[in-house]
């Protein structure tokens, strides 16, 4: 789990039992499901927000902003959660040695036969999209992503059309047109 996430999850739980009343069992339910929502959205943002950078295997390229919403006894009632994605050039482009968004590897690695067949992804097919698929992280996980996705009410066939590659990935390259990465 990413510091952050371990901070966000200690001050939730924290103002999660200072704000319920010693007496509400219920509040205190509504308090957990509401942490465990906010939580179950990690792995999700963390899989099309983070990707493998020079310095971290699992850098952040989004901002989060967690907002608990209470009702006027200070109890917890819900949560929005907005993130902010800060590199959206990573998709097309990444420096050497780096990787794309976990997500694409997650799809690549993990997808069944089928699932690649279905979302138009051949088995041993290069994308130019996707440096570096021979490094193997922790993060490449799909199935907890999948799962994730699906206590958040992302259904199945949802995430079918959220995976499937539309159209045909064609080779990018990066700078001035020598084919060389930004700097």
């Amino acid at each position: 789990m990413l510091q952050q996430t371990w901070t966000s999850r200690c001050l939730m739980k924290f103002y999660a039992v200072v704000a319920a009343s010693p007496t509400s069992w219920e509040n205190h339910k509504i308090a957990e499901r509401i942490e465990q929502r906010i939580l179950n959205s990690n792995p999700v943002m963390e899989a099309f927000g983070n990707a493998c950078t020079l310095r971290n295997n699992n850098s952040s390229r989004f901002g989060k902003f967690i907002q608990l919403q209470l009702n006027r006894a200070q109890q917890m009632t819900g949560a929005t959660v907005q993130t902010y994605l800060l590199e959206k050039t990573r998709v097309a482009c990444q420096a050497s040695n780096e990787r794309n968004f976990h997500i694409f590897y997650q799809i690549c690695k993990g997808a069944s036969a089928d699932e690649r067949l279905q979302w138009h992804l051949p088995e041993g097919a290069a994308f130019s999209w996707l440096p570096n698929p021979e490094r193997t992280l922790e993060e490449d996980c799909f199935e907890v992503t999948r799962e994730a996705m699906l206590h958040l009410g992302i259904d199945a066939p949802t995430q079918n059309n959220i995976f499937q590659v539309r159209g045909k990935a064609t080779p990018l390259t990066c700078g001035s047109g020598d084919g060389q990465p930004l700097s």
